[in-house]
């Protein structure tokens, strides 16, 4: 059914992976002045170009956004809804794997000596982690509660 709680977890997790693509997730600095401006798809230049090296990012976390959508609608098969509830969460890991490989190999290769900076929209995927693993202990819940139910029948 869409109106259980862990409908509204998932659909908030998408909500927080979507938001995440759409802004910028850091910048890397060289004392004091910006160099770049992170985000997940590319990075931008002092000149205003866009490089490509960070297309990982999206890589990963674009397919969460699509995987969550199918499975809000997965109510049904309760199982695959939790273990794409749990994909989802290690696929978010897996994108602060690769955004903190990131961080430290793209400015170097580019510039020398800068440092990466996480803005706040980088946390938004961590959020999104919570949620996902909170709407799996509810679907799991769900799941003993029907099989309860089936027993006393």
């Amino acid at each position: 059914m869409i109106q259980r709680k862990q409908t509204l977890y998932i659909l908030a997790a998408i909500i927080m992976t979507v938001i995440c693509l759409c802004m910028q997730i850091g910048s890397f600095k060289a004392v004091g002045l910006e160099v770049a401006k992170v985000y997940n798809l590319w990075f931008t230049d002092p000149l205003g170009k866009h490089h490509f090296d960070t297309w990982p990012l999206f890589a990963v976390l674009l397919p969460t956004t699509a995987i969550g959508t199918y499975t809000i609608f997965l109510y049904r098969n309760r199982k695959l809804q939790a273990l794409f509830c749990l994909f989802n969460a290690l696929l978010i890991v897996g994108w602060y794997v690769c955004y903190f490989v990131v961080g430290q190999t793209v400015g170097d290769k580019s510039w020398g000596s800068v440092d990466f900076r996480p803005s706040w929209p980088a946390v938004f995927p961590a959020i999104a982690c919570i949620l996902y693993l909170m709407a799996r202990h509810a679907i799991i819940a769900d799941e003993k509660l029907v099989r309860s139910m089936d027993r006393i029948r």
